[in-house]
């Protein structure tokens, strides 16, 4: 494969892995660790009810984030709000027709912009959840080129639903790691890009609460760990709590270090959309062609 294809394979590996994570992570989310059987495969259940490979939230918000992207080609507040609430009222990109797994938080802050046509709206919560950072990869990709223009999409993105500073901070952290991931593929490069060591971490130091630092500190404890994109995975589904989302984020990281390729093809099989979102990660990556910059 040349440095072009690996490029692409990385994108690529960047979206699908997101998907991969969420479906894996969804059926025992909630639950506490160690409390089910160590999973390696796509099961069925929990809060959302799932199906062997289907996905959740985490999933259907990034499809708007890629769709938004594509055709603003940019950040476009208003239209991404639209595309969310979309998605809450009507089902648009779920698995389902239903919005399976929205949180609380996000919930009112849809719900306010649907009354008041305000972009600001996620102003007034304060969210400092991981939804965020949960839907991050279609940003990376389509910014791969530039780390300042990554962070400076994560935060217009991350703003419309969650404005606490820790939210912010996680993602323009989590843009920083990914864009290292996709253009070299280092796995040393990307924890280094994290500014922070999570391989001395142990087990029971590492929360799988809700919250955006708690996840992303997971993720690349997870990915810090791992020797392939399936470890990073298997170790991020059994943490417990919010299974779905570390899930969602290890397989970003990974997927952007080890690309489609190393992801395994029992678990591509058995996903739900999976050519539409290799279609996606394609038309997002084509879009990224152009001069290299770290400003």
């Amino acid at each position: 494969m040349d440095a072009c294809d690996s490029a692409l394979d990385r994108s690529i590996g960047a979206l699908l892995g997101l998907a991969v994570g969420d479906a894996l992570g969804a059926p025992f989310e909630g639950r506490e660790r160690d409390s089910y059987p160590r999973s390696t495969e796509y099961a069925s259940g929990g809060v959302g009810s799932v199906s062997p490979g289907a996905w959740t939230d985490d999933t259907a918000m990034a499809i708007c984030l890629a769709e938004a992207l594509l055709t603003r080609g940019e950040i476009d507040e208003r239209d991404l709000l639209e595309r969310f609430l979309r998605w809450y009222r009507t089902g648009e990109n779920s698995c389902t027709g239903q919005a399976v797994g929205i949180s609380p938080t996000t919930r009112a802050v849809l719900e306010t912009f649907e009354r008041s046509s305000r972009v600001d709206a996620a102003l007034e919560i304060g969210n400092a959840g991981n939804g965020c950072i949960m839907r991050l990869a279609p940003v990376a990709i389509f910014h791969r080129r530039s780390q300042a223009e990554a962070r400076r999409s994560a935060l217009r993105q991350a703003r419309v639903t969650h404005a606490a500073a820790e939210a912010l901070a996680a993602a323009s952290t989590l843009a920083e790691v990914l864009v290292v991931g996709l253009r070299t593929g280092d796995p040393g490069a990307v924890l280094s890009a994290s500014r922070a060591d999570h391989r001395d971490k142990k087990r029971d130091q590492i929360s799988s609460a809700p919250r955006a630092v708690d996840t992303l500190e997971a993720a690349l404890w997870c990915v810090a760990r791992a020797s392939s994109f399936e470890d990073a995975l298997i170790e991020a589904i059994n943490l417990g709590g919010d299974t779905d989302t570390i899930g969602a984020v290890a397989g970003q990281v990974a997927g952007a270090i080890f690309g489609a390729s190393a992801i395994p093809v029992r678990w591509l099989g058995s996903l739900h959309s999976c050519g539409r979102l290799e279609d996606l990660a394609r038309r997002l990556h084509r879009h990224s062609i152009g001069a290299v910059t770290n400003l």
